[in-house]
């Protein structure tokens, strides 16, 4: 599925390459998808220095970046098997829709939730509010993913939900969302958190796929494995959601 992914996703970058002209360091555009008629032999040209060629740049070494990715994968598929990996078209086509797209990840503001931080936490950019939602970013980027802190979910002003995190799984076109639950053992924190439960129920999402909640006893204890685990079950339960070519 990574491999169809990335294939479309290289299809849509622009492509193209640096160079010198008179001295100047130089971008080539060889496709622009925005862009008919652009291709290796109609390219066109930009001087690095401008905002123009910044921009293109940029688009480029996305394009280059993703282009190998997409090598290493088709690799290690070859690798392991004899026939072509299964092609998957983009935009996917799924059974149940959800409110956590890739669409609404990357429209969220981070840090949405007005409660103040009695005890704030800066890490890379982002203000965190626990050591065990620390821990939880330092997995997600080991695991590869990209993530928020506390975006806002819902349309409710008297019901707002704010995930501790959230991550983006781009190849699935949606995004799951992780509620640290510390101090279980207090009866109030647990009934919190089980209100919590049937407030995201209640805007169609489901525990465990959609949002996945981390019970802890107390505060300290936090199972690092058992949450890499928990968001590859999460992971994985997005599959079924996908109608691959051959049921359709």
């Amino acid at each position: 599925m990574l491999i169809s992914y990335y294939k479309s996703r290289t299809d849509r970058l622009v492509q193209g390459r640096f160079g010198i002209t008179r001295g100047h360091p130089v971008v080539y555009i060889t496709r622009d998808p925005q862009i008919p008629g652009v291709d290796c032999y109609h390219s066109r040209r930009y001087r690095l220095s401008s905002a123009r060629g910044q921009k293109y740049a940029a688009l480029i070494m996305e394009y280059e970046k993703n282009k190998h990715i997409l090598d290493e994968l088709i690799a290690a598929w070859n690798s392991l098997y004899c026939i072509s990996p299964r092609e998957i078209d983009y935009p996917l086509t799924k059974r149940n829709k959800s409110i956590f797209t890739s669409e609404f990840f990357d429209r969220a503001e981070e840090m949405a939730n007005p409660v103040c931080i009695e005890h704030p936490i800066e890490y890379k950019g982002h203000i965190l509010r626990s050591k065990n939602e620390l821990l939880g970013c330092q997995i997600l980027e080991k695991l590869g993913y990209e993530y928020k802190v506390e975006i806002a979910v819902g349309n409710d002003p008297y019901n707002m939900l704010y995930p501790d995190l959230t991550f983006k799984v781009p190849e699935q076109e949606r995004c799951i969302g992780v509620e640290f639950n510390g101090a279980l053992d207090k009866m109030k924190s647990a009934e919190k958190y089980l209100s919590r439960q049937k407030n995201y129920i209640g805007y169609g999402l489901m525990i465990s796929k959609d949002v996945i909640f981390v019970d802890m006893a107390d505060p300290g204890s936090f199972y690092a494995e058992l949450f890499e685990t928990q968001i590859k079950l999460a992971v994985m339960a997005g599959l079924d959601d996908i109608v691959f070519p051959n049921q359709i």
